[in-house]
Order: structure tokens, then C-alpha cells, then sequence
């Protein structure tokens, strides 16, 4: 009985043992993603991004962004894909995950993660990605639950860190905060980095969450172990910052958003926030509603940031119709990609991705312009009725789309 009893600790003890090594995360201070996932600058010292944000696909993905986002990757041939947030549907709107049903967030995130599978095998184009707000509302998955979901792809190359220990926001810690290393055009020493975190979903109070002390600790940290190589960031919930980057009114300017928000200042008292529709000098693209940044007072995240003198720019999704960038000279630059995907809200000409070039010759600078589905294809009165079709109908198009508009395009020569 004796024996059977210290058999039974023993077991205890390594099957305690192999979960803390399961769930053990890497070093925070670790400055490297795995070996298989090295990144590096093209012999011609090119290095392109595209950012894909806001997808919010439901289990029935729509077969619009699946054909556009493999178009895309054949006509821009990037180096790397991001994903930053909301990439499945929150809130009951992702079907059969309310109910906390595991097979049917593991499909959702399957059914776009397949075609960047396809883009991988066809043009070795991998993908990294963080979550947003709506990634695991009302679906019972955790964050890291989805993450190896993601890591289960091929083209997925994110990892880990364990920069978001000590986060917490009302749907839990932070998960998948992490950074990736572009090595120069030899491949013998990195030259460039970028920065992922999770920048949550709900704080206590019910408004948008942020990247928290741990995580700007881990940032700091590791940027010095890197010897703070330029860079940029990417997260999906937008700084608060940019309301001073914008022009700033009140409610009784008719000209005005906001007012639909609640924020909460450092003592917890209540107030609204409005901007001008008219975009300030020196910042360019569109403005079609009020930034959503974090309810109440962050923890000063891109005073991190900018003070550690090498984030070129921090990348934001959220926003649906929001495509501004505000280059700001010494600090680092505020810039907002709209949605892509067609499973929530936004403009039928807005509906697109970011791309980002970086050059080795002159990593003090970055190139940037979106592309938008319309126009994409060219001037085609069809495409144009598609996107439309699936603009206001959402995922029941897609039945539609199969006894219409697929057949049309390929008899045309449009659809392969």
C-alpha cells in the first residue's frame, strides 16, 4: 500500500512538473522568436508588411476575403502578414461560439488561417498576429487557448514571451506579446525589429483595456538586450495619445464626433470626448469616427515607447474607418489601418489592408499606403456589386454568392 501510495506522488509530482513545462512561457527578457521563424531583409534590402486588421470572421468565412487575401499576397508578394485583432467575431456574432463551443472558434480561426497556409506553401509569405478586443468575447476560449490554434498553422510564426504575467482585464491576462527579429540582407546580424502586444479587451469598468505595466516592462527590457534596434509596433486598441493629435471640440460643435463613450480620468470621475470630423495639418488619410482607445488612464505605454527613441511608428487596428497617420518627427508615429475582413461595420470604400516597407539602406524611415477591395480589381461593375452584396448582407452572402456572382466571374474569366 506504502509503495502504491509514493507511486501516486510520483506520478503527481511529473505530471506537476510536465504542466509548468507545457505552460512554461519563455524568459520575458528573451529577444528572439524560434529559430524556424527568422526573418530577413531581400538581397535588395526590401522588406514589405501587410497588415490585416479587424477581419472578424465568423465560422462561415467569407469566401470574398478569402479570395482578396490570397490575391493580394500574389500581386504585393510581402515578407510577412500581421494580424492585429479582432480577426474572429465577438459577442454571439461568431456563431456556435457563445455557447463556448471549442470546434467552432478552432473553424473560424481555421477558415482564414488555411488560405495564409496556401500563401505560405505558394510564396513562403509567413503570418504573426495579436488579438483585440472581440477575439475571445463571449466564447470561453482563452487567449491562449486561441494562440495554439494559430500555432497549429504553418504559417504562423508568433510566439509567446512572457511579457503579459500580471495583466489582467476582464476577459483575463493579456496573451502573445512578443517581438520578431529581421535579420540584414547576409542573414548574419538582426537590423530591424517589431514589436507585438496584446493590447487586451475590457477593463473592470466595461471600456477598452491596454497595454499594461508588465508588458512595458518586458518592452524595455528587451529593447535594451537588443541594443534598441529600430523598430516598429503593432497592437489593436488605439493610445489615448491620439486625441492630441487631433483637434479636440465639445459637444456642442455640430462638426464633432464622440459623446457615445464613457472614460474615466485618474480619480474615476466620468467624461466624454469630442474631436473634429476635419482632420489637423500634418495628418493624412481620413477620419470617419471618433478613436476608441482605452476607458480609463493607460499605464503611459507610448510614453515608453516614443521615450525609448527607436519605434519608428505603432500600428493600430480598431478603428473600422479610420485610415489616419500622423508622422510626428522624433516621437513615434500614430498610424490606423481600417478593417478588412466583412464581418462587422465599416466603409464600402475603406474595407482594405496596410502595406509597410522598410528599406535597409535607411531604417530611420518607413513606407506606408493602404489598398482598398474597391478599385483592387479594377474598374468591374461585378466586383463592385459583390462587395456591396457583401457589405450589407454579412455572411448569409456567401450562400448567395455561390448561385450568383462565383458563377458570373467565372464564366468571365474573373474567378479561379
Amino acid at each position: 500500500m506504502k509503495r502504491f501510495v509514493c507511486l501516486l506522488l510520483a506520478v503527481a509530482l511529473l505530471c506537476g512538473c510536465l504542466a509548468v513545462a507545457v505552460h512554461a512561457e519563455p524568459d520575458s527578457a528573451a529577444a528572439e522568436a524560434p529559430a524556424n521563424s527568422k526573418l530577413q531583409f531581400r538581397q535588395d534590402g526590401s522588406f514589405k508588411i501587410i497588415q490585416v486588421s479587424d477581419l472578424q470572421e465568423t465560422f462561415f468565412c467569407s469566401t470574398i476575403t478569402q479570395e482578396w487575401l490570397y490575391d493580394m499576397a500574389a500581386r504585393e508578394r510581402p515578407d510577412l502578414f500581421v494580424l492585429t485583432g479582432d480577426n474572429i467575431a465577438g459577442g454571439g456574432a461568431n456563431w456556435g461560439t457563445r455557447a463556448g463551443a471549442m470546434f467552432a472558434v478552432k473553424h473560424s480561426i481555421d477558415a482564414f488561417m488555411n488560405v495564409f497556409d496556401r500563401i505560405y506553401k505558394d510564396f513562403g509569405t509567413p503570418v504573426t498576429m495579436v488579438f483585440g478586443n472581440h477575439d475571445n468575447e463571449d466564447n470561453h476560449v482563452g487567449r491562449a487557448g486561441q494562440f495554439a490554434m494559430y500555432q497549429r498553422h504553418k504559417c504562423f510564426i508568433g510566439w509567446a514571451s512572457g511579457a503579459d504575467r500580471g495583466t489582467k482585464d476582464i476577459h483575463g491576462e493579456h496573451y502573445g506579446t512578443h517581438n520578431l527579429l529581421i535579420y540584414d540582407h547576409t542573414g548574419a546580424a538582426p537590423a530591424f525589429n517589431l514589436w507585438m502586444f496584446d493590447s487586451g479587451s475590457y477593463d473592470e469598468r466595461g471600456g477598452y483595456s491596454y497595454v499594461q505595466t508588465p508588458q512595458i516592462e518586458w518592452f524595455n527590457r528587451t529593447n535594451a538586450l537588443l541594443g534598441r534596434l529600430p523598430s516598429v509596433a503593432f497592437q489593436h486598441i488605439i493610445v489615448p495619445e491620439i486625441y492630441g493629435l487631433l483637434t479636440v471640440t465639445d459637444a456642442n460643435d455640430p462638426n464633432s464626433f464622440g459623446g457615445d463613450r464613457t472614460f474615466w480620468d485618474a480619480d474615476g470621475r466620468e467624461y466624454k470626448r469630442y474631436i473634429s470630423r476635419d482632420l489637423p495639418a500634418g495628418v493624412e488619410g481620413v477620419l470617419r469616427e471618433s478613436p476608441c482607445p482605452a476607458g480609463q488612464i493607460d499605464d503611459a505605454q507610448y510614453d515608453a515607447l516614443s521615450g525609448a527613441g527607436n519605434v519608428l511608428a505603432l500600428f493600430l487596428g480598431h478603428d473600422h474607418v479610420n485610415t489616419f497617420e500622423r508622422r510626428l518627427g522624433g516621437a513615434t508615429d500614430l498610424v490606423n489601418t481600417p478593417c478588412a475582413g466583412f464581418g462587422s461595420y465599416g466603409n464600402i470604400d475603406l474595407r482594405g489592408v496596410r502595406v509597410i516597407t522598410l528599406n535597409e539602406a535607411d531604417l530611420s524611415d518607413y513606407g506606408t499606403y493602404t489598398v482598398e477591395y474597391q478599385g483592387f480589381y479594377g474598374d468591374s461593375a461585378l466586383r463592385e456589386a459583390r462587395l456591396k452584396m457583401f457589405e450589407k448582407m454579412g455572411t448569409p452572402a456567401i450562400i448567395f454568392d455561390v448561385v450568383s456572382f462565383k458563377p458570373l466571374l467565372w464564366l468571365g474569366g474573373l474567378f479561379k
